[in-house]
């Protein structure tokens, strides 16, 4: 390994000394380490600054400090490019990550070893259509959500599965997610949680307005169509919980799975039931 590409979420405590400390590792092992300018500039870093551009052109692996959101958002940027991400956890939940801060530079040098796996990760690709002209499209890790503003009526969306009408959802909004998102939002409506190395996609209603409205699983061949009726209560569609897009009545939301793969490092052995007992606190 040559090159590496650091990802860092701004506002994390010991951000600075970490970069720090995983500069001079990466001159000490005559590995060339770069940041985007945005965080140079925060951090007053004038050596060691790639533009994203250039980046993608030459990095082997995406090294991110961050949470899962972070790591959520560096794989959407690094996954048409086919960089592998490996997460240093600074959040809370850890899900996607690899180790902690003080493990940072024992997880480094792990990496360049090579004794790591790149885990296949299925992602969504989402398409809004007005007047059946493509007007947003984007691809997610985690989910994607149909929903209401807050203090607003509720809404309708019809859903159709490959052609087949299935039915009209009535309430806060609708979450289709991945099985590597089963464990974020669509969890806490109510979702069931999928191994991560299953594809398929998860349809999860929002507080539904009839007690016969419940996630639905299918496969991951099936093409997915939400359309919103028409309503005076704003609606957006939002990515992964950080872009969003607002929608229109009578707008058509296509998801389906991606063509593109989230590529997650992770270390042998890592058992995907283990890592739930631990991070859920189970019993």
């Amino acid at each position: 390994m040559n090159t590496i590409a650091i990802i860092c979420h701004p506002e994390k405590e010991y951000l600075l000394q970490l970069l720090e400390n995983i500069f001079e590792w990466s001159k000490n092992n005559k590995i060339k380490s770069f940041i985007l300018p945005e965080t140079a500039q925060m951090f007053g870093f004038s050596e060691h600054v790639m533009p994203f551009d250039q980046l993608v052109k030459v990095a082997e692996l995406a090294i991110v400090l961050g949470g899962d959101g972070t790591i959520l958002s560096a794989t959407r940027k690094f996954a048409p490019y086919k960089i592998p991400v490996a997460g240093i956890n600074l959040g809370h939940l850890g899900f996607l990550t690899l180790d902690e801060p003080n493990n940072a530079i024992k997880t480094l040098e792990t990496l360049v070893k090579g004794e790591y796996t790149v885990e296949n990760r299925m992602m969504l690709e989402t398409s809004v259509y007005r007047n059946k002209n493509l007007v947003y499209s984007g691809n997610v890790l985690n989910d994607v959500v149909i929903q209401k503003e807050p203090r607003s009526r509720v809404i309708d969306i019809d859903i159709s599965i490959s052609g087949t009408p299935v039915n009209t959802y009535r309430g806060d909004g609708l979450i289709f997610s991945t099985p590597t998102g089963s464990t974020a939002y669509s969890l806490s409506a109510g979702g069931p949680i999928v191994s991560p190395s299953m594809e398929l996609i998860l349809l999860c209603p929002l507080n539904c307005h009839t007690l016969s409205a419940r996630p639905l699983i299918t496969p991951e061949h099936e093409t997915l169509s939400a359309r919103l009726f028409c309503t005076q209560t704003k609606v957006e569609i939002v990515l992964d919980g950080q872009e969003s897009f607002m929608l229109e009545p009578d707008d058509e939301i296509i998801v389906k799975k991606s063509q593109i793969n989230g590529l997650i490092v992770t270390f042998n052995p890592r058992n995907f039931y283990s890592l739930l007992r631990k991070k859920m606190h189970w019993q």
